[in-house]
C-alpha cells in the first residue's frame, strides 16, 4: 500500500481510537484480545494515534517477537482497511479504550478488544437490561415462556439481550419485538451474516426497531466453534441479570450461566417443580435453583419481583421508594402457559 493510500485510511478512522492498534496485534500469533490489551494499555494508550504504529512496532522489535517493522506496516494497513470496510457497510466500530465502548463490558473479567454494531447502539447503554438465553430446542412450555418472559421484562423497561440462536433465543427476542422492545443479538460471527440463516428476518426486525447486532468479530468473519462459547461471556456481560428458560444439565447455556457468575450477574430460572413431568431440557433449570445458584421463577409474579430488585433507583427515587415499586410489580400477574 503506497503512504498516500495508508494516509487515506488512516484519516477515515477515529484518531482517538486504539482500534487499529489492537485489531493488528490480535493479527499477530500467539497475542489475544488479553495480551493486545494489555500492550497497548502499557505502550499507547496516552500518545497520539499517529505515533501508534511506530510505537508497537518498535515495542515488537525490543522483545525479538520475529515480526520486522515491515512485516507490521503490512499488517497495520491490512487492519485498517478491515476496519474501514466495516464503517463503510454501516457497522459501528468502538475499541475496549473509546467512550462508546459499553461500560458494563468495561468491567468484567475478560472483555472484548473490540465491537463492531449493526444497527442503533442505544441498547448498549440501557438502564436496565436482561438476557434471555436456553435451549435450541425448547419445549412448547419453554417457547411460550420465552416469549412472555421477554414480553413482560420490556413492559418494565428492560433491554434484551440474547445470541440469535434457535430455540429460546428465537423466541425470546420475537416476545420482545411483539412488546415494542429494543433488542440486542450478540453474535460468533460478523455483524455482515447471521446464522442460523433461518433467523436473517428476525435480525432485520431487530435492527429495524431499534435494536442491534453485536459481535466482537469485524464483517466477513465466519462462525468457528469457540466463537460460541466466547459469545456467551458478552451476553451476560452485557445484561444485568441472566434468565434461564430452559437447559439441560450440560446444555450450552451454562457456559453462560458460569460467566455471569463470574461477572457477578443473578441469575434466574424458569421453575418446573410444580409441572407434573419436568422436562429432562430443564434439568440444569432444577440444579441451580437446588444449588441456591439462580432464583425461581415460576409465574409472572416471581419475574417481577426478581426484575425489581435488579433494577437500580431512578435519579431521585429512595431505596423505600424502590422496594414499594418492586411489590407493586409483583402484583402485575403473568401467567406463563401450560
Amino acid at each position: 500500500m503506497s503512504p498516500e493510500r495508508e494516509e487515506e485510511q488512516v484519516m477515515k478512522t477515529e484518531s482517538s481510537s486504539t482500534a487499529p492498534a489492537l485489531l493488528a496485534l490480535m493479527k499477530l500469533k500467539g497475542i489475544g484480545r488479553r495480551g493486545a490489551l494489555k500492550i497497548v494499555h502499557n505502550t499507547i494508550r496516552d500518545i497520539p494515534f499517529s505515533d501508534h504504529r511506530e510505537a508497537l512496532s518498535s515495542w515488537l522489535s525490543r522483545r525479538d517477537t520475529g515480526v520486522s517493522k515491515s512485516e507490521f506496516a503490512d499488517i497495520w494497513a491490512s487492519g485498517l482497511e478491515q476496519l474501514n470496510r466495516n464503517r463503510e457497510s454501516g457497522i459501528r466500530v468502538f475499541s475496549f479504550h473509546d467512550e462508546g465502548y459499553p461500560k458494563r463490558l468495561r468491567g468484567i473479567p475478560d472483555p472484548p478488544a473490540l465491537l463492531f454494531v449493526k444497527g442503533k447502539t442505544e441498547g448498549l447503554y440501557s438502564a436496565e437490561s436482561l438476557a434471555i438465553i436456553g435451549t435450541r430446542k425448547p419445549t412448547r412450555h419453554g417457547e411460550k415462556a420465552a416469549r412472555e418472559s421477554a414480553r413482560a421484562t420490556v413492559e418494565k423497561g428492560f433491554v434484551i439481550v440474547s445470541g440469535l440462536a434457535r430455540g429460546c433465543d428465537t423466541h425470546a427476542h420475537e416476545g420482545c419485538l411483539e412488546a415494542g422492545g429494543r433488542g440486542v443479538a450478540v453474535l460468533a460471527h460478523g455483524p455482515d451474516r447471521v446464522y442460523p440463516a433461518a433467523n436473517r428476518d428476525l435480525a432485520n426486525r431487530l435492527v429495524e426497531q431499534g435494536g442491534c447486532l453485536v459481535s466482537e468479530y469485524p464483517a466477513g468473519s465466519k462462525p468457528a466453534r469457540s466463537a460460541f462459547v466466547e459469545r456467551d461471556r458478552v451476553q451476560s456481560g452485557l445484561s444485568d441479570a441472566v434468565l434461564v428458560i430452559e437447559t439441560g444439565a450440560r446444555g450450552g447455556s451454562m457456559h453462560t450461566v458460569r460467566f455471569a457468575r463470574d461477572q457477578k450477574r443473578p441469575i434466574a430460572c424458569i421453575d418446573y417443580a410444580n409441572r407434573p413431568s419436568p422436562p429432562d431440557k430443564a434439568e440444569g433449570n432444577r440444579k441451580l435453583i437446588e444449588n441456591g445458584d439462580a432464583s425461581p421463577i415460576p409465574d409472572g409474579g416471581a419475574l417481577a419481583r426478581f426484575l425489581g430488585g435488579i433494577k437500580p433507583p431512578k435519579d431521585g427515587e429512595s431505596p423505600v421508594e424502590k422496594r414499594e415499586d418492586a411489590a407493586r410489580r409483583a402484583q402485575l400477574s403473568l401467567t406463563f402457559p401450560e
